[in-house]
């Protein structure tokens, strides 16, 4: 059975790069532009986690993430915040809010699939699948 995803991001690119990031994974995503829109969505939907831009219209990531945190239905829901490279971000404040991990904006794809999987297999208490071997660390130039 599929697991449910919920975008939360006011750019169009970062909603294409994430949706063609997932369609050949095993996920259902939605996608909304603001945290509004996110929080009503998730009440309706029950996403098994939700991706959060820090900087969007209406609520925040933060602001999302506590009102996540904050509703009986929701509050195990696992979130992840998506921040841009040159935005200010708060890490104490994304700790504070119960945020469950970050990712800088631009991600490599993998590294989000490896980074939701994760989060997916702690929040249902079972191991995360053992990720590709590492590549080798690049030789010293000469």
């Amino acid at each position: 059975m599929s697991k449910k995803l919920l975008l939360a991001d006011d750019s169009i690119t970062i909603q294409k790069v994430i949706g063609i990031t997932f369609a050949q994974e095993d996920y259902e995503l939605t996608v909304v532009d603001n945290g509004d829109a996110a929080l009503e969505k998730a009440r309706a939907i029950q996403p098994d986690l939700i991706l959060a831009d820090v900087f969007m219209p209406g609520k925040d990531g933060y602001e999302l993430c506590t009102a996540i945190k904050q509703d009986a239905q929701l509050q195990s829901t696992p979130v992840l915040l998506l921040t841009g490279t040159f935005e200010p971000f708060d890490e104490d404040k994304a700790r504070s809010c119960g945020a469950s991990e970050w990712i800088s904006k631009p991600f490599e794809s993998q590294s989000l699939i490896d980074c939701v999987e994760g989060l997916l297999a702690q929040n249902s208490g079972a191991a995360p699948a053992a990720p590709a071997a590492p590549a080798a660390p690049a030789a010293p130039a000469a």
